[in-house]
């Protein structure tokens, strides 16, 4: 099993409902330097952001909020875990692009090389694993 090159781990309370403004920029500031960190390029530093982003979104959307998020550098590539309260999984909706929301997880599943659930004591984490090179 491959060692972890580094790990970041983000308390994410609830409790007080933080912007989630505010929290998007402390995660885009730890993400960036994560992607520095690994040698990834541009378009796939974007990439991390995104689906980053989107795991979020569905935790502050469909749970009380997320409670962490955790962010481990391996060789080759970075995994990304957002933790929320809830035990529901998400879902991958049809793709419809008429419709304005619900393709968060369809976006993470495409820019993920693979993406799951894992049960945590008081809800769940969701983790996508992407590549830092081409």
């Amino acid at each position: 099993m491959a060692e972890t090159a580094h790990h970041w781990h983000l308390p994410l309370g609830v409790v007080d409902r933080p912007d989630p403004q505010d929290r998007r920029k402390l995660v885009r500031r730890l993400l960036g330097e994560t992607a520095d960190a690994g040698g990834m390029d541009r378009r796939r530093t974007e990439d991390l952001l995104l689906v980053t982003g989107e795991l979020l979104a569905n935790a502050y959307a469909h749970t009380p909020g997320p409670t962490a998020i955790d962010v481990d550098l391996l060789p080759g590539r970075i995994v990304v875990a957002v933790t929320d309260s809830s035990d529901r999984p998400p879902a991958v909706l049809p793709y419809r692009p008429a419709r304005p929301r619900g393709h968060g997880m369809h976006i993470v599943d495409r820019l993920a090389v693979r993406w799951g659930v894992t049960p945590a004591p008081d809800g769940k984490t969701v983790w996508a694993v992407l590549v830092v090179a081409p």
